[in-house]
């Protein structure tokens, strides 16, 4: 019969845990420890001589203790220079005790070792003494508070409330070299119970009486280093020796990291790929297990990942097309209008509004009434009360035949609204309707047509058109060729060049001139100071311009043009999702269809092997 009785002791910063046998047999042990000693001695070199006088009471129902684990501060320790002995409880005499030569590294605690108590095991019911002396090395390490300070934190072995019963008495002193003066010994947080000075040196000493010993009792003292020689960690390389020993800080900043990987990973996929999300995590798992290093390091490294990725989401063109059923190689499509063109450029909804609504006053559809903020009105001879779509459509076609004209499609709802709003600032009428009808209309246009090819057929229309206003330098030549390819113009980013370029341009609709039907409303407004207005046209259209198609952003409702497509990352790894969920379906399906088996399955042990991983983090006996 075996009983794993675990001791972890714990340097600078080192906090100790019990350690819990896995197995049916060790949910037997029942003990108590009535009395547990522990006396650390300073070194000047820096080591601690550690020495354990542990007293146990076995229950009559419990198994016999055979084997006792001491648990050690850190792996460098060596057997050589371990001594153990064990006694019957009672024996006051340390001679009196056996010594025992069987001492191996722990198979349950690591770092640790084993005491095998041999012909000394404790019998249900008994009661025994294990006396263990060790040394560890790199026990002294320098104060973080003040530089002629030495810094020493330790704790007694504790056990798990599942095993042990009753309270114990525990004394744990600290024996500091010669030199050093009483009054210059310094506790962490936990108060001496007392400071005694002898002539080899200062002990400190706490004491707890009648405690429960299923917990870490951890103290911690600072005392002149003298001729100590310490070990000198900087405050990065102490965060890091913290981390590495704190099992809940590292599952809890283990969680924060993966919550905050799972929003970059499908924030930059588009909410694809969670296959490729299972396999990164995994690896980065095992990672962080070797090196804790590496598992603290990556915290503010993905956080700032995070805010990258996340800022140049915000900055990235959004994407108002919905999809398009184009075909590679299906030839361009012709004939868009300057609006339409603009949506397949994918320019911003404001200035495609803008763009319609240019349009329309060019074509003298309609009449600028203010132009700082703009307002515009239907003309005449384009009103009417009729509500069918239908109706208002034929009536829409028999005006512009009148006026030599054409009024688009697309065009009908942005002119419905307008008469529905009349004499309110376009940047103040909600043109979601109408905006969402003019994409899905010019996307489905785009249907069997290549869509790379179009749009750079378009691209270069408002490349052309720039260049070629430009060129000319005769200037009534020169307006009538922006009046003409005038949205064409407005669509390159190189606009204002045009406008701004030997002479002020003033639009067609202002001039009285083309198809516009200029009324005294026409007349440019005053000049509000700060801003750049018609009525300043001096100082450059391609500023009023710029201005008013910018102040169409508030005409659209938020979220109300979102296009059925992915959430919007930068890369799309469904395909790996779908590849991968259809080979799990065909090993599925496989394995299912083959031949009868044996009772359990790899579920089952995968899950005992890990109830015996959890009872093993536990606390110990």
């Amino acid at each position: 019969m075996r009983a794993i009785i675990s001791g972890l002791l714990a340097g600078l910063l080192a906090a100790a845990g019990a350690f819990t046998p896995g197995g049916a047999e060790a949910q037997d042990y029942l003990f108590s420890v009535p009395r547990l000693q522990m006396h650390v001695v300073v070194q000047t070199d820096g080591s601690a001589k550690i020495v354990y006088d542990i007293t146990f009471q076995n229950n009559p129902a419990g198994h016999a203790i055979d084997i006792v684990d001491i648990g050690v501060p850190h792996s460098d320790y060596d057997l050589k220079n371990i001594t153990a002995s064990a006694g019957r409880a009672g024996e006051a005499e340390l001679a009196e005790l056996v010594e025992l030569r069987d001492i191996r590294p722990s198979q349950y605690v690591n770092p640790g070792f084993e005491v095998h108590m041999d012909g000394q095991t404790i019998p249900a019911g008994g009661s025994g003494m294990l006396h263990v002396e060790f040394t560890m090395p790199r026990m002294a390490y320098q104060d973080t508070t003040r530089d002629d300070y030495a810094s020493l934190r330790i704790t007694p072995t504790w056990f798990g409330s599942q095993y042990i019963t009753g309270t114990t008495d525990i004394d744990l002193a600290v024996h500091l070299p010669k030199g050093i003066d009483p009054e210059e010994v310094l506790h962490q947080g936990q108060p001496f119970s007392d400071k005694v000075a002898t002539e080899d040196g200062v002990s400190a000493v706490w004491q707890w009486r009648g405690t429960r010993l299923d917990g870490p009792h951890l103290v911690g003292v600072s005392f002149p280093k003298g001729d100590v020689a310490v070990v000198k960690v900087s405050r990065l390389g102490l965060l890091l020796k913290w981390f590495g020993e704190s099992t809940e800080a590292r599952v809890v900043l283990g969680i924060v990291f993966f919550v905050l990987f799972g929003v970059l990973f499908f924030r930059f996929t588009g909410g694809t790929g969670v296959t490729v999300f299972v396999v990164f995590s995994a690896v980065l798992c095992f990672l962080f297990f070797l090196s804790p290093g590496w598992h603290l390091l990556s915290l503010p490294i993905v956080a700032a990942l995070v805010g990258l990725n996340e800022w140049y989401l915000r900055r990235r063109k959004p994407s108002y097309m919905p999809p398009i059923a184009q075909v590679e190689g299906g030839g361009i499509k012709r004939g868009l209008a300057a609006p339409e063109a603009a949506v397949l450029l994918e320019l911003p909804v404001p200035k495609v509004l803008g763009l319609v609504i240019f349009g329309m006053l060019k074509k003298g559809v309609l009449r600028q009434v203010q132009d700082d903020p703009l307002v515009v009105e239907i003309t005449e001879a384009f009103r009417t009360d009729t509500q069918s779509g239908t109706a208002r459509a034929a009536f829409y076609r028999a005006a512009a035949q009148k006026k030599g004209i054409v009024v688009q499609p697309y065009e009908h709802a942005f002119l419905f609204l307008l008469e529905a709003n009349h004499g309110k600032a376009a940047s103040k009428i909600n043109f979601a309707v109408p905006m969402k009808k003019l994409i899905e209309g010019t996307a489905a246009r785009m249907r069997g047509f290549d869509l790379s090819d179009t749009q750079d057929y378009y691209r270069a229309i408002c490349r052309k058109a720039v260049l070629q206003a430009r060129r000319i330098g005769d200037i009534p030549q020169r307006e009538k060729q922006i009046d003409r390819n005038f949205e064409w113009i407005l669509m390159d980013d190189d606009y204002p060049t045009v406008f701004t370029a030997g002479h002020s341009y003033r639009p067609v609709w202002v001039r009285g001139g083309g198809t516009s039907v200029p009324g005294p409303s026409a007349a440019p407004s005053p000049s509000i100071p700060g801003r750049t207005t018609l009525g300043d046209v001096s100082a450059s259209f391609a500023g009023w311009a710029e201005n008013t198609m910018g102040s169409m952003a508030s005409a659209i409702a938020p979220g109300s043009l979102s296009a059925a497509k992915s959430s919007g990352g930068f890369i799309n790894l469904s395909g790996v999702d779908r590849v991968t969920g259809e080979f799990f379906q065909a090993l599925a399906e496989s394995s299912s269809s083959g031949g009868g088996g044996g009772g359990g399955g790899g579920c089952a042990c995968a899950c005992a092997g890990c109830a015996c991983a959890c009872a093993c983090a536990g606390g110990g006996r």
